[in-house]
């Protein structure tokens, strides 16, 4: 990933490495995953080399927490505020298996509760080793009263999408946004980017596989009932500052969603959702 310390960021930037030389680098800013590397060293996850890590601005890449409102479907700020809010590290260790742990949190704030009225606390829980890494979000209502809120772990996979095939998502139906929100029915086996694509796929059960020439991606959810699969190709491309008019060709998005229904939270209640990735390389 680029150098972030060139842009004097007010950024604090962790990096922790399990016993099998699998490391992941985080920021307290969002409580973001920007680098996700397996043992040989390879980077699994796509940052734009445009990030400005102004504290004030969303990271472009790597695992946006989305919470308490997924994109702008709701009178918050477009995803909410947990991407762009300062989180506090709770943890970081290497467990008895070798595995990295670290643990991150956020809690309601006046800020937060200047546009988002409720008592919460989040915990991020990012497990690693080998060629797996699991992000799981924890929601806790702190409060007395029961709030609702939609919610995403927005990753950004590399990949060559010219050489990309996604397979797993046949016969799940799914919100179309390139298409006017339409509600339709995916028939294909596998599908190829080749445009535009911005789905929503209701009651995803099932593993998605991400794969490239050189190695496949396996997606597996739990608790989020929803996957996004996006990429904004170079039209949607030019409309951000904080993209190259190439990105597109470098990444595509698989996100753990609860989008459709959101998540109703009873006082003291707590809700979790994970999103577990696991590198096979190809032969």
């Amino acid at each position: 990933m680029p150098n972030p310390h060139n842009h004097q960021p007010t950024n604090e930037f962790i990096v922790a490495t399990a016993a099998d030389g699998a490391q992941v680098e985080i920021t307290l800013h969002g409580g973001h995953v920007c680098s996700w590397r397996t043992p040989d060293g390879v980077e699994r996850l796509f940052m734009s080399p445009l990030n400005s890590w102004r504290s004030d601005s969303p990271i472009r890449g790597g695992i946006p927490v989305v919470f308490p409102q997924f994109s702008s479907e709701g009178p918050l700020p477009k995803h909410g505020f947990a991407r762009v809010s300062p989180w506090t590290l709770l943890e970081s260790s290497r467990q008895v298996d070798g595995s990295g742990l670290l643990r991150l949190g956020l809690r309601d704030s006046e800020e937060t509760r200047e546009i988002f009225p409720h008592a919460f606390a989040l915990e991020l829980r990012v497990k690693f080793s080998g060629q797996t890494l699991n992000t799981e979000l924890i929601v806790t209502n702190t409060g007395d009263q029961s709030f609702d809120f939609t919610s995403a772990l927005h990753t950004y996979l590399n990949a060559q999408i010219a050489d990309t095939a996604l397979y797993g998502l046949s016969g799940y139906r799914y919100r179309d946004s390139v298409d006017g929100r339409r509600i339709k029915q995916a028939e294909e086996e596998v599908l190829h980017i080749t445009r535009e694509v911005d789905r929503v796929y209701f009651s995803v059960d099932k593993p998605i596989t991400v794969s490239g020439r050189k190695h496949s991606i396996i997606a597996t959810q739990s608790g989020f009932t929803d996957a996004v699969v996006w990429n904004p190709w170079e039209n949607g491309c030019e409309k951000m500052a904080d993209l190259k008019l190439d990105s597109y060709q470098h990444f595509v998005c698989v996100e753990a969603a609860a989008v459709v229904h959101s998540v109703t939270l009873a006082p003291h209640a707590s809700w979790a959702g994970y999103q577990n990735l696991e590198c096979v390389l190809l032969d």
